[in-house]
This record gives structure tokens, C-alpha cells and sequence, in this order.
């Protein structure tokens, strides 16, 4: 059972969740001194055993639980705040779940990513969740330039000490976009800080560190700007359809060129058409 948790307002646990989390024979949890500080201010009467399960130990507790559940427990996986599998290794636990025939559902609720983009007044109909932002310079380098062409709203998560270092490469490698960070949602001091990059970098720079988590929902590129032509999107896509299917190629290449889906299926199609 994977079972979203409030990300701030304890309000915000679903009945079916709390329910769920009472029938559980064990929780699995990031921090389990978390976790029983969740239950005990949700009021949620659990005789469940708790067992850490986190990036270290991952590897050592997937089989013991796999075996549990195989033995007919079950097991409740939870985050320390918000949906399971977002940003966290759960999903190599469901992974597991799957090859050994184990039926997996879930109670869905908050997620920090997604309450963020419905409050930044930015386009939602496509977008795409980043995590956090790497550590390391060349890292971050890295993943920015790769999601640079994107026309989608983009979405990060990031530490509130690197914020401004975060925010002036933003608008180094992005440019000037508009940009929406978000700051302990649904928790009593939610703050929103509205602005395009250059601004932003620049009111933070010098400021005081932010405490609690942040979120930024960043602009997507504008799509003509970013529009490539027929010739360099057909060489993309030759080198893309080598290593994907031909859907996901062409999906890949409407994000990066900012072309008509149409066109550039119809490219695919012949660049299909031509191989050996």
C-alpha cells in the first residue's frame, strides 16, 4: 500500500489513508521517529510495526519485506511527507512487489510538486518534475542545459542555502524566464516569491537563507525561440530512434523543437521507412 501523508496541513490525510495505515501489519518509512510523530498527531491508533526503509538500507530490507508480504502482511510504505516514490526509492520496492506477483495500490494525496504548479499561475497541461537540483556545479550545469529547450513548465526542488547560487544559474542557462518559489506549502508560513530569474537571483543574493522547503516552478522556453529546423530535428531523431521507440522519439523531439507533432511523426515514419 502506497500512502500519501500531509506535506504540511495535518489536515490534508485522507479518511482512506488513515484507515489503511490502521490496517497495516507494518509501515515502512523513511525516518521512523518521523513517522511515529505523524501517527500520534494524526491520532491514528496503529499497532503496525515500523521499519525504516530508505536509500541506505534499501537494498537489505526490499527482500525482507517482499517476504512478509508474500506471507500474507500488510505493508504500508510512506514518505516522510507528501506521495511515496517522489524523489525517493520506493519504486524499486514496487519494482519488487511486481516480479514476486504482489498486488500494490495506493491512497493518494499531497505532493508537494504538483500543489506548487496549481499555484504558480503557470501552464500545467505539460510539465516536468526535475527532483532537486544536483549539488556539484557541473551536475547542475548539466541538468539545466538538458532541460533548457524544454517548452514545458519545469519544476524543482531546492535547499534553501544554495537558493541564490541556484536562482543567478537559472537565468544564466534558461535566460530571463519567470519564475515562482514556493515555500512551505500548506503549512502556516506559506510564502510565494514571484519574479523573473535575473530579479530573483538578485533579491536573494545578499538576503538572509530561507528556512523550511522550497519548490520553483520555472517558465518553460518559448517555443520559438527554441524551434529547430527539419534538418537537425531528422538527425536527432535518427540518433533517438536507435535507443527508443519511435513514439517516445517523436514525443522527445516535440518537446525539443517546438515543432508540430504531426510533422514530426510523419519524419519518423520515413526515417523508418528507410532503415535496412
Amino acid at each position: 500500500m502506497i500512502i500519501s501523508t500531509p506535506i504540511g496541513n495535518l489536515g490534508d490525510i485522507t479518511q482512506r489513508a488513515a484507515q489503511m495505515l490502521t490496517q497495516a501489519d507494518i509501515i515502512a518509512c523513511e525516518d521512523t521517529r518521523q513517522t511515529r510523530k505523524l501517527l500520534r498527531l494524526l491520532g491514528i491508533l496503529s499497532s503496525a510495526k515500523i521499519w525504516a526503509y530508505h536509500d541506505h538500507n534499501g537494498a537489505k530490507m526490499r527482500p525482507n519485506l517482499v517476504s512478509v508480504m508474500k506471507a500474507g502482511q500488510k505493508v504500508a510504505l510512506v514518505s516522510d511527507a507528501g506521495t511515496p516514490l517522489i524523489s525517493d526509492p520506493g519504486y524499486k520496492l514496487v519494482n519488487a512487489c511486481l516480479e514476486n506477483d504482489i498486488p500494490v495500490t495506493a491512497a493518494p494525496g499531497p505532493t508537494a510538486p504538483i500543489v506548487a504548479l496549481t499555484l504558480s499561475g503557470l501552464p500545467s497541461n505539460k510539465f516536468a518534475f526535475q527532483g532537486f537540483v544536483p549539488q556539484k556545479d557541473k551536475a547542475a550545469r548539466d541538468a539545466l542545459k538538458t532541460s533548457q529547450p524544454l517548452t514545458m513548465t519545469q519544476i524543482w526542488f531546492e535547499n534553501p542555502k544554495r537558493l541564490a547560487a541556484t536562482l543567478q544559474l537559472m537565468a544564466n542557462i534558461y535566460g530571463n524566464r519567470y519564475c515562482v518559489i514556493t515555500r512551505e506549502l500548506t503549512k502556516l508560513h506559506e510564502t510565494f516569491y514571484r519574479g523573473m530569474l535575473f530579479d530573483l537571483a538578485k533579491k536573494f543574493k545578499n538576503a538572509p537563507t530561507l528556512k523550511g522547503e522550497l519548490v520553483l516552478v520555472v517558465q518553460g522556453a518559448d517555443m520559438q525561440a527554441t524551434q529547430i529546423s527539419i534538418e537537425e530535428t531528422e538527425e536527432l531523431l535518427r540518433g533517438r530512434m536507435q535507443k527508443m521507440s519511435l513514439r517516445d522519439a517523436v514525443q522527445e523531439l516535440e518537446d525539443l523543437s517546438g515543432l508540430p507533432r504531426k510533422q514530426i511523426y510523419r519524419l519518423a515514419l520515413s526515417i523508418s521507412k528507410d532503415k535496412p
